[in-house]
């Protein structure tokens, strides 16, 4: 993704500080783009709740356009952004939406919901889930430490003021809070 001068935004010109890695890393969200066996409503809508969970508006804004694309509605997406669990979920996006809960803030998953994601989403999925979340929570973090490649602020208890995004770090417990149903 590219700003109106054409350089580079987001993650993407953070892997530029490192290209070594920086290759690495987009070769990972390649082949979680191109070579998945998720379904695009499965990697979208967890994609979404990795944003959601870092607060990363960067990521929600590249992703919510797809996410659309793929059939979600506006209220669903909104629910997301609050931290539930959207209505309408089939029974494989809703798993893959618990277990990416469960990974970003238990960090594993306890042998229901691993036997429930195995059995909607096939053990080679629920592998590709793991991955996809790990990648995007990778991006996160990065667009967190570098505040200027995430800055427009994540609403509902990010940062609105661009003067703030140079704030100490936060010590402590999550900004996140746990999705409700």
């Amino acid at each position: 993704m590219t700003d109106q001068t054409g350089q580079l935004t987001g993650p993407f010109a953070i892997m530029l500080i490192a290209p070594g890695v920086g290759d690495a890393v987009e070769s990972l969200g390649t082949a979680l783009r191109t070579r998945s066996s998720l379904s695009p409503r499965v990697r979208e809508i967890a994609t979404l709740t990795i944003a959601s969970h870092y607060q990363s508006e960067f990521e929600w804004s590249a992703h919510e356009p797809a996410a659309k694309n793929a059939g979600f509605t506006t209220s669903q997406l909104d629910q997301l952004k609050r931290k539930q669990i959207p209505d309408g979920l089939d029974e494989a996006e809703k798993a893959a939406v618990e277990s990416v809960i469960l990974l970003l803030n238990a960090h594993s998953l306890d042998n229901p919901s691993y036997q429930k994601a195995v059995a909607l989403l096939g053990e080679q999925g629920l592998a590709e889930l793991v991955w996809l979340c790990g990648y995007y929570s990778m991006l996160a973090v990065a667009l967190n430490a570098f505040p200027a490649q995430n800055s427009t602020r994540f609403q509902n208890g990010g940062v609105s003021d661009p003067a703030e995004s140079s704030r100490e770090p936060r010590v402590g417990p999550s900004r996140s809070a746990p999705v409700q149903r």
